[in-house]
Formats: C-alpha cells, structure tokens, sequence
C-alpha cells in the first residue's frame, strides 16, 4: 500500500479541487523519521502547503546531499526515489502555499 500526499484547494464547487497529488512506499518512513519530514508528510491534515514546505525543503537537501542516508532504505527502494518524492512535495507547496494538505 502506497502513501498519498495531496493539496487540495476550494474553488467554490460543492468539492474542493486536488491541485496535487503524489504517491510513495511507505517503505521510505525510517528515512523521513531520519530527516524531520515524517510529520510534515503524514501529521499535516489541514495545514497549508506553505506550512509544511520550509521542512520539506530541509529534508530534500539532507537526502539529497548525505548518501549515507542510503542505509535507511529497503533494497526495493533507491534514494533517487526519495529524492523524487520530495522535489515534487516541495514545489507543489511552494506553488500552492494556500491549498490544504490531504494524506491517505
């Protein structure tokens, strides 16, 4: 079972709008537990994108630049997966600072 990350926005309709959405292993939880961004992705219903993007930026950079980090993640997995995943968090909080944070 895969994790999902949404930004959902109202746009006046009778449901609010998915103006992003990502999907990624949970098999990546001890790495995101390792870089302070397991509350910013899975505790963060309800908060903005803006809320939770300054903390997804510093997880990107500390995966990004400690191949160490390697490590905490399954065979199965690759860090350039992990990086992924969270390039693309990040932007879309930045872009869509006001919309609200969804997960599944």
């Amino acid at each position: 079972m895969s994790f999902v990350f949404r930004l959902v926005r109202e746009e006046g309709g009778p449901e609010p709008v998915v103006v992003f959405e990502d999907s990624t292993s949970p098999g990546f939880v001890p790495l995101w537990e390792e870089v302070g961004v397991y509350d910013a992705l899975y505790n963060s219903d309800g908060k903005t994108g803006r809320e939770v993007s300054r903390l997804t930026a510093y997880g990107l950079d500390r995966v990004s630049e400690d191949s160490a980090l390697a490590r905490l993640i399954p065979s199965s997995l690759s860090q350039g997966e992990a990086i992924r995943f969270l390039e693309n968090v990040n932007r879309a909080c930045v872009v869509h600072a006001t919309a609200q944070v969804e997960t599944r």
